[in-house]
């Protein structure tokens, strides 16, 4: 499952796994594309782990708003080739975890959102 860190994009999202249980699909994946760490830290756009809890599916990856997106499209260009594209390193460590390697997810220099924050002061993170 691929969405976007969007309130519409993610109840679309809910309702795509819904189905897809229903289907019995079990287990699916979830992929949060485009994200922007800067507007997640300053409440602007939904957080990872919000995600995660309002879909309750396990994370298979993360991949940032990225420039080089638009730069390699526009070259012709696999953006997962491209040395400096953090998404195309994103990408690269989805496909070796779906090869079944244990990659850490990559750090996004989300910053603290007040939830987080609470979480640690109280220890739960």
């Amino acid at each position: 499952m691929v969405t976007t860190p969007e309130v519409s994009a993610v109840r679309d999202a809910d309702r795509i796994i819904g189905l897809l249980e229903a289907s019995e699909l079990r287990e699916p994946k979830l992929i949060i594309n485009r994200i922007r760490p800067k507007m997640v830290k300053y409440g602007d756009m939904m957080d990872i782990d919000d995600i995660i809890d309002i879909l309750a599916v396990d994370l298979l990856g993360v991949i940032p708003e990225d420039e080089m997106v638009v730069v390699s499209t526009n070259r012709g260009e696999l953006v997962i080739l491209e040395q400096r594209s953090r998404s195309g390193q994103s990408y690269q460590n989805i496909v070796r975890r779906i090869v079944g390697e244990d990659i850490p997810m990559m750090d996004l220099g989300r910053g603290d959102n007040l939830v987080s924050r609470l979480k640690k002061f109280v220890g739960l993170k």
